[in-house]
């Protein structure tokens, strides 16, 4: 089967990237994108990445979205310190020009990458999980995967809370959206609603995007909350496997 490509649109704008860089190190950096897709868009100026498969906010004008790094430019070739965007957020487009027609195109040759995007159109995958990190045994254990959710998030100590939305999750933390971000070292409780699945946990924050979301560690959980939420990984990865 030929893949398909998506056409891109030359473009070079300033952003914002906001997440983890390859050492787990909180990051808020300035790039500019090359060009757009649909879907995506190739940046340069990063060199905060080594391998694909981190998920990044980035900021383009009032705009935000979240992506997945699906490439990254090999040191000593002209795509040295360019990384591979694809979106997570379905039907999100944030830069502003119209979007360029998907076309198909034929294949390039393997490992070419010049001028390449091949970015399909749904892309369900672990969050994070670099390829062949992680056994088919522990997948769920290790992978972080993007689910479809809210999370109730209230700051230890504090009156009330407020209502997320649910990015990304592990059996160790996850990620929520809001434009309030709690700061780092922050100890929080929280409820995370997946379907009709809840699971109550406290945990810490470890990592705060301003205007974007936070990274919330879990310290506590009670025996029935981890079968919870280790049903919830199995489902995500299952998913995965079939997409």
């Amino acid at each position: 089967m030929v893949p398909r490509n998506e056409s891109r649109l030359n473009q070079e704008s300033p952003i914002r990237i906001f997440g983890m860089d390859s050492t787990g190190r909180a990051i808020n950096l300035s790039a500019w994108t090359v060009d757009v897709s649909h879907h995506g868009a190739r940046v340069r100026g990063v060199k905060d990445w080594s391998a694909p498969g981190e998920t990044v906010g980035v900021r383009h004008g009032m705009e935000k979205a979240r992506f997945r790094i699906v490439w990254v430019g090999a040191d000593g070739t002209p795509h040295q310190g360019q990384i591979g965007l694809l979106g997570v957020e379905d039907g999100k487009y944030i830069w502003g020009v119209a979007a360029p027609q998907v076309a198909n195109t034929d294949a390039p040759a393997p490992g070419k990458l010049t001028g390449m995007f091949h970015f399909a159109s749904q892309l369900r995958v672990p969050i994070g999980l670099p390829s062949g990190s992680a056994s088919a045994n522990n997948r769920c254990q290790d992978a972080r995967y993007r689910a479809s959710g809210g999370a109730k998030v209230q700051e230890a100590g504090a009156p009330s809370g407020q209502w997320t939305t649910l990015h990304d999750l592990s059996m160790g933390g996850c990620y929520v959206e809001t434009t309030a971000p709690l700061p780092p070292t922050a100890e929080v409780e929280m409820t995370i609603h997946i379907g009709e699945i809840q699971i109550a946990a406290r945990g810490v924050v470890t990592v705060s995007h301003r205007q974007v979301g936070m990274g919330v560690k879990f310290s506590e959980l009670s025996a029935l909350n981890r079968s919870r939420l280790e049903q919830v990984m199995a489902m995500l990865a299952q998913t995965s496997s079939e997409a």
